[in-house]
């Protein structure tokens, strides 16, 4: 594509992740790349807070009249597990505190003060994971998080635990999550990403009364589109004046 497109200065995207960008190439070709960060994680990390909301209070049995009558969960006093602290994950870490929740994370930077006012503890992802009442998948996609959540890591979580998966559909292995939802291992499941993605619609997952499935639009609000949007605009003009970009990911392609 970039050499079907002639002499190419930049490509732009209007959200964080580039993983379907070929960055090499492009540096190669001396096209700059650039993403946008830091506008969509409030929105995504409400996203997450939504999914808890929803299979806590049995979003799913709206339309049963077992509603009335099934307990319900709530969020404060429980214990919350957020796999990676950055523009997302501190969002939730603060928004967790808000409902009064127990707040661990799990980072590959672990720092105190990181979310001023909230109380974080920070631990490995096997101590965190037989303590969280949700545990919620904020982290890019690498090597070593593609397949982080897998039958092992989902035997070390209480059975009473929902999962919650607001990062990338590789991350979690997709089989294993069904084998455990369905046997009864984890409460429930919330996926705004899925592998693959999008899931089939004959899906088994889809079947599943207590798997709330919604379609990777987690950071696809009015004001989130707006406000990325006009950064994607402002690097390219930046680019195309032969200026550094605001969110240069190949800085090499200068």
């Amino acid at each position: 594509m970039m050499d079907a497109c002639g002499p190419l200065k930049v490509v732009a995207k209007p959200g964080a992740g580039y993983n379907n960008i070929d960055v090499a190439a492009a540096t190669e070709r001396g096209v700059m790349v650039c993403n946008v960060e830091g506008v969509r994680g409030r929105a995504v990390a409400e996203h997450a807070i939504f999914h808890m909301l929803y299979l806590s209070r049995n979003g799913w049995l709206k339309d049963r009249p077992e509603w009335e009558t099934t307990p319900m969960h709530q969020l404060g006093g429980k214990t919350i597990g957020i796999v990676g602290l950055g523009d997302i994950g501190s969002n939730l870490a603060r928004m967790s505190g808000g409902f009064g929740m127990k707040v661990l994370v799990n980072t590959r930077t672990p720092a105190p003060g990181r979310v001023p006012g909230v109380e974080i503890e920070y631990c490995s992802f096997d101590e965190l994971l037989p303590r969280v009442d949700y545990l919620v998948l904020c982290m890019p996609l690498t090597e070593e998080t593609r397949g982080i959540v897998c039958a092992e890591s989902i035997a070390m979580m209480k059975k009473e635990a929902f999962l919650i998966n607001v990062a990338r559909g590789p991350v979690a292995v997709t089989g294993d999550m069904l084998v455990a939802v369905r046997e009864g291992r984890l409460a429930g499941l919330g996926l705004d990403v899925t592998d693959p993605e999008p899931l089939p619609d004959d899906h088994p997952l889809r079947s599943i009364p207590n798997v709330l499935i919604s379609p990777h639009h987690a950071s696809r609000t009015r004001e989130t589109d707006a406000a990325a949007l006009g950064r994607t605009a402002e690097n390219i003009r930046l680019a195309l004046r032969g200026e550094r970009p605001i969110n240069l990911v190949n800085p090499e392609a200068l």
